[in-house]
């Protein structure tokens, strides 16, 4: 899959939109784009931003993935080519005319496919009806693709997934996405009391662009050097050590070796209890030996 942001020199079908959190919505569009690009013999192409987009608009929200967590789903996908572009002031404000001027010189679109609600431009003032006009002019079709909902009629949303992850709804979010949470980054140096109770562990921090996850402690995965270790995580604070700094600590099972400066992706599962202070280590020992066996019984259920 190639990323670029400014322009790319094969013929396109683009697929439109945030794609935030890639659930399964975005997955049945991103889809039929890809039927339409074999229809022409093109590229499939997807449009997001690198940065956080909401910030610019006076929004406190934060996108489900990182641009680098959306582009390892989209490769997985399929995705030929990825549109990150990066949000800022004069982006934010650009008219919706310009936006797509910029959108359709800079790229060779020979199809679009969008959802009913795709806006763009200062303000989101551009909608689906002027993109159709604009491209139809240059003989581009519009593609629009309706909401996916659930068995119980709710329109499947970036912004109900982000409210899960905040409301600890885990299995919910997981659901809508179809496919687990994730948090990606390298592996930093912490004060290491894991591997003192025996559990080689590694600790990330969460992007401040990134929704976050209601804090606890959860059944999880974690992909190393391209192998997958049952894991357990504690997201949050650490109490117990006066240590109220927001991290992502995982307790790797059966990992052997120095996990420092290893990049790493930590997939979410289920929530197993929330965060405790203990009165000592031992204490801290016997109950992540409980949350191992809680974890692994869980994982034998997905």
């Amino acid at each position: 899959m190639r990323i670029v942001e400014h322009s790319y020199d094969k013929e396109i079908v683009l697929a439109l939109g945030l794609f935030d959190s890639v659930h399964r919505g975005h997955c049945r569009l991103i889809d039929e784009a890809k039927k339409f690009a074999e229809f022409f013999n093109a590229e499939l192409g997807v449009f997001t931003f690198r940065n956080n987009p909401f910030k610019f608009f006076g929004q406190d929200v934060g996108t489900v993935f990182t641009f680098g967590e959306r582009a390892r789903i989209m490769e997985t996908i399929g995705v030929d080519v990825l549109i990150g572009k990066t949000m800022d002031y004069d982006y934010a404000h650009t008219a919706p005319e310009d936006f797509l001027e910029s959108l359709f010189s800079n790229f060779k679109i020979v199809g679009v496919v969008c959802g009913p609600d795709f806006s763009y431009g200062a303000n989101g003032a551009g909608n689906v009806e002027l993109l159709k006009q604009y491209a139809g002019e240059r003989g581009i079709i519009v593609k629009q693709v309706s909401y996916l909902t659930t068995e119980e009629g709710e329109k499947i949303s970036s912004s109900t997934i982000r409210q899960c992850l905040a409301d600890g709804q885990l299995n919910r979010a997981n659901q809508l996405m179809g496919r687990p949470y994730m948090i990606e980054g390298d592996v930093v140096h912490c004060f290491g009391r894991g591997r003192e109770f025996g559990f080689p562990t590694a600790n990330i921090y969460v992007p401040d662009e990134k929704q976050k996850i209601l804090q606890g402690v959860y059944a999880t995965m974690v992909e190393v050097d391209g192998y997958i270790y049952d894991s357990l995580t504690n997201i949050g604070v650490k109490p117990t050590f006066e240590d109220y700094t927001l991290t992502v600590e995982s307790f790797l099972v059966n990992y052997h070796g120095n996990l420092y400066n290893k990049h790493i992706v930590v997939f979410f599962y289920r929530k197993i209890r929330d965060i405790v202070k203990f009165n000592n280590e031992r204490e801290i020992h016997d109950q992540i030996q409980k949350d191992i066996e809680i974890a692994s019984m869980i994982k034998r259920t997905l």
